[in-house]
């Protein structure tokens, strides 16, 4: 059987528990970030959690705290899965877990964590005792991390996916770093008659950082050098502005290690800022000694302005215009064959046979933007994108797909992933709400509508349940945008008459009080 038709969680024995792990934080994702920015991520993405065996008899998800939003976002996905999804907190999953190995030995428990880093692995096997899924710790730890990686591709060299130009430097040596490798970007511009045509900057990125936390951008422009937080150009604390690189470099470097734990990881990977035409990404599922992509997928900004990098959801990639096209036709299957070239090299690396390897993994890319398609000509260099990072776990977009699977109550295989974003699929993990709307009601209206959308070709999913919201848009993904705008303009519209009439009422009472 083709691998696109297998299960993706099932195995030859029926799994009795099985729960998933949304380790976004101190115990995943974010293990070198210091306390404050992985609970941070932790309350924000929480109940953000698609990627649940539903063939388990008893399903769950594992929770160190399980908080009142959370038990009402599972108590909603029950709705929509058609099936109880219990909050688990690890005492009771271990509890729950050893009673069912001693009525059925030899078969355990499963859970599928958002990133099987070493210390979930650890975690899940030797403290719960439990199954994994997910690419073996030793292989997320290299390709996780993005000094590790960077190293990878050196290694495992191709003409047509490479690295930008980087450094490596530990925290405490970073603007002294920054400073040696500015002069020799400089040089690069003035060879190629750049210079002033080409935003000088750095990009730094700790080692261990995701999703923009631990992020730095430093670039030059107009005279003044920006320096940009976490992705965000906009917003309080997060951008400012210098007259000398020494000083913007040393703001950088507070900002940086601020967000790091830098006992677990100190280095900071500082690489040359690209004028970049598009950042597409690729997600690919490795079973039984095969890979299969997911097709490129697109990061959806706030807005192109320079410096936001910060994404705020994902879809399908549909190139804007016609050399974006050829790009997609010339460099996607390329792409995916590059990518397991790297899985499986990383496989050889760790000793690990790559037909054991069962898991998903993410690669983003850089697509160069007119001055850097230049630079690379006037360098000698031949046509080429650049690699940002890998992520060797689920992400927004797949996480995504697999909740709108369990929504549609489809089985979790390849193929029925590709059908969903054939079919169409655009996640929004932050879309500001007008402050007197509570999230709550509008999850109900999703509720009251969705019947009547199905029939029309479209839904609007909850992922997280406050302001900014997460949503999935479904289907006819334009009319769900609509929708979801007239439910925002009628709640508003009931609130304002609410308000009205308590007014009015309160009008009264005072009246009546003054008569008296």
């Amino acid at each position: 059987m083709s691998i696109l038709h297998i299960p993706l969680f099932t195995s030859d024995r029926p799994c009795q528990i099985g729960v998933g792990f949304h380790n976004v934080g101190a115990t995943g994702s974010l293990r070198a970030s210091n306390e404050g920015v992985a609970k941070e991520a932790e309350a924000t993405y929480a109940g953000r959690c698609g990627h649940l065996p539903l063939h388990a008899r008893t399903v769950g998800l594992l929770l160190e705290v399980p908080t009142l939003d959370i038990c009402r976002q599972l108590a909603y996905l029950s709705y929509l899965f058609g099936k109880e999804i219990e909050p688990m907190r690890f005492a009771t999953f271990r509890t729950a877990a050893l009673a069912h190995q001693q009525d059925i030995p030899g078969q355990k428990a499963l859970i599928i964590p958002y990133i099987n880093v070493p210390e979930a692995e650890t975690l899940i096997q030797e403290t719960l005792g439990a199954e994994t899924w997910g690419l073996p710790g030793k292989m997320v730890h290299l390709l996780k991390n993005k000094a590790e990686f960077y190293h990878l591709l050196d290694v495992f060299h191709s003409d047509a996916f490479q690295a930008p130009d980087y450094r490596i430097a530990t925290i405490d040596a970073l603007a002294r770093v920054a400073l040696c490798f500015l002069p020799e970007i400089e040089a690069l511009y003035r060879q190629a008659g750049l210079a002033g045509r080409y935003p000088l900057g750095l990009v730094m990125r700790a080692a261990e950082s995701e999703g923009n936390r631990s992020s730095c951008l430093v670039v030059e422009k107009a005279g003044h050098i920006r320096v940009i937080q976490h992705g965000e150009a906009k917003g309080a604390g997060h951008s400012a502005s210098f007259s000398h690189w020494a000083n913007a470099l040393h703001s950088a470097q507070q900002g940086l290690v601020a967000t790091m734990n830098t006992d677990k990881e100190d280095r900071v990977v500082i690489s040359r800022y690209l004028d970049v035409e598009d950042s597409p990404g690729m997600s690919m599922v490795i079973m039984g000694g095969e890979g299969a992509s997911l097709g490129w997928n697109s990061q959806l900004q706030r807005a192109r302005r320079a410096g936001d990098t910060a994404c705020i959801g994902t879809s399908a990639y549909h190139p804007q215009t016609a050399a974006l096209r050829r790009v997609q036709e010339q460099y996607e299957e390329r792409a995916a064959t590059f990518f397991l070239d790297v899985l499986l090299n990383t496989a050889a690396l760790c000793g690990i046979p790559f037909n054991a390897l069962r898991g998903i993994a993410n690669i983003d890319l850089m697509i160069p933007g007119a001055r850097e398609h230049y630079l690379r000509q006037q360098r000698k260099q031949s046509p080429a994108l650049y690699v940002a990072e890998c992520n060797p776990r689920w992400t927004n977009y797949t996480d995504a797909i697999m909740t709108v699977l369990g929504a549609s109550r489809r089985v979790a295989t390849i193929q029925n992933m590709r059908s969903v974003i054939r079919e169409g699929i655009v996640t929004l993990d932050k879309q500001p709400l007008p402050e007197q709307l509570d999230p709550a009601s509008i999850c109900e209206r999703l509720v009251e509508c969705d019947d009547e959308w199905q029939q029309r070709g479209l839904r609007i999913i909850c992922r997280m349940a406050k302001n900014p919201m997460g949503l999935i848009y479904v289907g006819n993904v334009q009319q769900a945008w609509q929708e979801m705008d007239a439910i925002i303009q009628a709640l508003l519209q009931c609130e304002a008459r609410r308000r009205h009439v308590c007014l009015h009422h309160q009008l009264r009472c005072l009246s009546t009080s003054a008569c008296s």
